[in-house]
């Protein structure tokens, strides 16, 4: 052999591109295949990147085409081309894919995602296939997500980290923790197509959430022709539950028009028990009195669900959309309480025996008109939407409380309190993106967002006295909240061989005022804060990726969480506002490694300086407890995860998520003598079976260890979930029955001992529930560009009162 043709065969080249479909939008996870001219033999692979951008390294001297290849979408390839020392490299630019309505017809009949999607930035949990989501709600569907915990006040922690946003489609809800508790409890599952968990969302999304950001994807029909869906199921756990929903979508070549209804009733009974100690002289020692507190409720859930939308294509680079959500239900509380407050001795000194009654209505509507505009260049694209949500929640409550001493005699009067806690939100958003491809494999992403909230709650609570009510200005609060929120961000990425680094920064100016009228106090605030972040990734090798990312985020307080409105579990416990919080801050840090979408390691480092916390408090000399939230100084979050997913037969599949994580909390203030901390884990086992026949079923369990969650520490506790489905009629009619929590071992045990404060409880949920469900699709199947809304971005801090 000669020097130069030996030369020859140690130059290699790169081949790199974006894979995009017919309009420029890039194809996340598409096959990338290069072939030896001559015989269109295969020499190496790759998937294209969310953005997708792909390249292949170490190519040798020789000719070549590139084929790439997407599920319902033609197979392309390219021209010929050339690697020699003169061409060393190969930029393909744009690969225009083009759908294959014929296959991704009979795709869309029959094809089916897996349960458990593992992307660059995200887990993606395909709920609309899976057995166990049936006849659940959207609040108990985020419970089965792998790393999410959700506590009995609606608190959502990840991977031990509580400040979780929770968006929908894609946008904030701007609704309080309390209120997006009921909006999710009043979304069934029959309406959710996916759950994406997003630990360190990059510039473009909101900088709210210091534990990441949760996305619950609604399904909307975008499919060609007539077609739709109609469903109905019924369950039973302590108590009846059922529902029943439809969708309609018309889809033509320049117009898509989707609407859909459901309803549904959600019988639940709980029974909760809670144990404080109180000590007269100092904070060690036995206690002085115990209370010991027992309640059972009864919670009646009915919810309405409707969505209306349009989309128009005035031409190929024009498209309007309009879009009307509502979501309109009744949440109640009926619950029975016996506090027997003992001595030191034991002996008995009243039983205060609560017969409380909470309802709770509300009506959340909210409108969208969004555009999009598409150039001649490939990859650049502007979209804008305005937004309009309102939300009037309305909570009446009453509570009559009769003391008895041992001998079963009146003890004191009978106590008998009444509390109307309404509340109106106006949310309004404006908001703009830009994106543009260009150099081959490099994008340019920025936007701009306005959002201005106004919330108005007035508390009225009066006491009996005397057969009249008498106002007790003492706890009753008119509260006036208004928000502005301006940002804009900037975010570019490229691949520079097998690495590929991507920049952002975020900007939001925010403005507050907190106006209470009774008092005539009036807190204002005005900060502006950056928010950077930064993605790091290489190849590896093919379908191996390490990635290392970092993000700055913040948490505002909820609006409900400001508010000083008292709402009374019976008169020795309340839980009140705080409209002295200040926003919380939060480095976070992740480095992770991916083998061809199977296999996630990650470890994970987070500091959180002035995390909000729902924090106890006692006044030992009136056997009285209250929970208000406050600012500890600091929570450091770290650990390491493993996520799986394996195929262990051509009729098992298993998806495994196991998290380890460190968490702990230091107080100031009040709380300064805070230290709390704990090493946790949980692991999510997720095991679907193709049976044959139209036969499927699936297997889970999940099990939490101890954790913290301020002062309060949490005991272990596993839920075990089974279920089985039969189609018929070619896929369109499906049979499911499902049992979750078929030991009925969810439970919540807590417990608290902190300065003065000695507390400890339970709570059994109503989780084991039995299900049968029948759904029937029809029409056509042809599926057509979706386009989604653009405001739900700020419903999840309003107040709510509940």
């Amino acid at each position: 052999m000669n020097r130069q043709a030996a030369a020859q065969q140690t130059i290699t080249g790169h081949v790199k591109g974006v894979v995009t479909d017919s309009n420029g939008k890039p194809l996340e996870l598409a096959v990338v295949t290069l072939l030896r001219q001559q015989d269109s033999a295969m020499v190496k692979g790759a998937m294209s990147n969310m953005d997708g951008t792909f390249e292949l390294t170490e190519v040798a001297v020789g000719r070549y085409l590139v084929q790439a290849a997407y599920m319902g979408y033609h197979h392309f390839r390219s021209a010929a081309f050339t690697i020699n020392a003169a061409n060393s490299t190969a930029n393909l630019g744009m690969l225009r894919l083009q759908l294959n309505e014929q296959v991704l017809g009979a795709v869309t009949v029959t094809g089916r995602k897996p349960l458990v999607e593992q992307r660059t930035d995200r887990t993606v949990l395909n709920i609309e296939h899976s057995l166990l989501a049936e006849g659940n709600t959207a609040l108990e569907l985020l419970e089965k997500a792998p790393g999410v915990t959700v506590d009995d006040n609606g608190n959502i922690s990840l991977k031990g980290r509580p400040g979780v946003t929770v968006m929908l489609n894609g946008k904030l809800t701007y609704l309080s923790q309390q209120e997006l508790m009921h909006l999710l409890r009043g979304t069934t599952s029959g309406s959710v197509a996916s759950i994406e968990i997003i630990p360190n969302p990059p510039a473009r999304y909101d900088a709210s959430g210091t534990a990441g950001i949760i996305n619950i994807v609604l399904k909307k029909s975008a499919r060609q022709g007539l077609n739709g869906n109609v469903y109905t199921n019924y369950a039973r756990s302590r108590a009846n539950r059922y529902g029943a929903g439809a969708s309609l979508n018309y889809g033509g070549e320049r117009a898509n028009v989707y609407l859909s209804y459901n309803h549904a009733f959600r019988g639940e009974v709980e029974y909760l028990q809670q144990t404080r100690r109180f000590r007269d002289s100092g904070h060690t020692g036995p206690p002085d009195r115990v209370s010991d507190q027992q309640i059972s409720t009864n919670e009646p859930l009915y919810t309405n669900n409707f969505k209306l939308g349009a989309d128009y294509r005035v031409n190929k680079k024009n498209t309007v959309g309009l879009l009307v959500n509502g979501n309109i239900g009744t949440y109640d509380n009926n619950s029975q309480t016996g506090n027997q407050l003992t001595d030191a001795a034991g002996e008995l000194i009243y039983d205060a025996a609560t017969r409380s009654a909470l309802a709770q209505r509300w009506a959340n509507l909210s409108s969208n008109i969004n555009y999009t505009r598409q150039f001649n260049r490939p990859g650049q694209e502007l979209s804008a939407d305005l937004d309009y949500s309102y939300n009037d929640f309305s909570g009446k409550q009453e509570l009559a409380t009769r003391y008895t001493d041992k001998a079963g005699e009146e003890w004191l009067p009978v106590s008998t309190r009444r509390g109307s806690i309404p509340s109106r939100t106006n949310v309004y958003v404006a908001k703009a993106d830009y994106t543009q491809t260009f150099w081959g494999t490099a994008r340019l992403e920025a936007g701009w967002k306005s959002s201005y909230v106004e919330v108005d709650n007035h508390s009225l609570f009066d006491t009996l006295r005397n057969n009249q009510w008498v106002n007790d200005g003492g706890t009753s609060n008119h509260f006036r909240y208004k928000e502005t929120i301006h940002a804009a961000y900037v975010q570019a990425g490229r691949h520079f061989g097998s690495w590929h680094v991507q920049l952002g920064l975020r900007g939001e100016h925010t403005q507050t005022a907190a106006h209470q009228l009774t008092t005539d106090t009036l807190a204002s605030r005005r900060y502006f804060q950056l928010f950077p972040s930064l993605a790091v990734s290489r190849e590896l090798a093919p379908g191996q990726k390490l990635q290392f990312t970092y993000s700055r985020r913040i948490e505002r307080p909820d609006y409900d969480e400001m508010n000083p409105f008292r709402v009374y579990r019976d008169p020795y416990l309340f839980y009140q506002g705080n409209p002295l919080l200040q926003p919380a801050l939060t480095h976070a840090t992740e480095l992770s490694y991916g083998l061809n979408n199977k296999l996630t390691a990650a470890v994970f480092y987070n500091h959180t300086g002035n995390v909000v916390n729902w924090v106890m408090g006692q006044v030992d000399a009136l056997n009285i407890s209250y929970e208000q939230p406050q600012n500890l100084k600091s929570m450091i979050n770290y650990g390491v995860s493993l996520n799986a997913s394996l195929a262990l037969g051509n009729w098992w599949t298993g998806n495994y998520f196991f998290d380890l994580f460190h968490t702990a909390y230091k107080g100031q203030g009040a709380t300064a003598g805070l230290q709390t901390k704990n090493t946790g884990y949980t692991f999510n086992l997720q095991n679907a079976f193709q049976l044959g026949r139209g036969f499927s079923a699936e297997l889970t369990a999940y099990y939490k260890s101890s954790a913290v969650y301020g002062m309060f520490v949490t005991r272990p506790f596993y839920i075990i979930s089974a279920g089985l489905q039969k189609q018929f009629l070619n896929n369109r009619f499906t049979a499911k029955a499902v049992v979750n929590d078929i030991l009925q071992s969810r439970q919540n045990r807590y417990s608290a001992l902190f300065d003065h404060i000695d507390v400890s409880g339970r709570i059994r949920f109503d989780s084991r529930m039995a299900t049968f469900s029948l759904s029937y699709r029809f029409g056509t199947q042809k599926a057509v560009k979706e386009r989604k809304s653009g405001s739900e971005e700020i419903r999840q801090r309003v107040k709510s009162g509940g």
